[in-house]
């Protein structure tokens, strides 16, 4: 092992500092949180925050690098396979294609295993923005839309930097987002506890079709203008 290297016990207590952090911001507002309560929560010594991260500032920025890239990397390979499979495809595989990432992001956002703690933690970013926004747009959120634009743009036939397709983008991609920020919402009008498996299923056929039917109905509405 090298002395750059952390030892396994320490890069342990990290991740566990991680995970805490994560979860009593994604509760509480950053103010409401104390140091104390992340390494008690962590099983660590009090002075671990200090030791891995400099103080309570760099361990929330850290926290939202882990979340933006815990997250991110769970998509990766379907986020790269979009990049190239979409480069120059005709609108009938971009549509497959979206209908893929549809089903991915919807996984990864009812049942990632970060999920419930990072519904709060970017809402509150998205609420109030920090320079933590600054991590979450550039190392998760902007690569997910852009994803998303390539293939809207090779469905609709309109550049993926146009301020259409990014407004679609973002009002396609919002319709996932809500069953888990208004998840409780949702399971109580169906009388659950949780969803299941098939309640993903069933989520991920409705989403797919909303999606292309509002992308055909853009797609004709350009092609009456033009």
């Amino acid at each position: 092992m090298s002395a750059d290297t952390p030892h396994p016990r320490q890069r342990a207590t990290r991740e566990r500092l991680l995970a805490a952090a994560l979860h009593a911001f994604a509760h509480r507002d950053y103010d409401a949180v104390s140091t104390r309560e992340i390494v008690e929560a962590a099983a660590a010594n009090i002075s671990a925050i200090s030791y891995h991260f400099g103080g309570k500032q760099q361990l929330y920025l850290a926290t939202t690098r882990f979340l933006a890239t815990s997250i991110r990397t769970g998509m990766q390979t379907q986020l790269e396979s979009v990049r190239v499979r979409a480069a120059g495809a005709d609108p009938a595989t971009c549509r497959m294609l979206l209908a893929e990432l549809i089903g991915g992001l919807t996984t990864n956002i009812l049942l990632g295993e970060l999920s419930a703690d990072a519904a709060g933690f970017i809402f509150r970013e998205q609420n109030d923005p920090t320079e933590a926004f600054d991590i979450l747009y550039r190392d998760l959120l902007e690569p997910l839309q852009s994803a998303y634009a390539q293939l809207l743009s090779g469905i609709v036939g309109v550049p993926a930097d146009t301020r259409r397709i990014k407004l679609m983008t973002h009002a396609l991609i919002g319709q996932i987002v809500i069953f888990r920020n208004a998840q409780t919402t949702v399971l109580r009008r169906l009388q659950q506890t949780r969803f299941c498996e098939d309640d993903i299923d069933e989520i991920k056929t409705l989403l797919t079709r909303l999606t292309l039917a509002a992308v055909d109905a853009q797609t004709n509405t350009e092609s009456i203008h033009d």
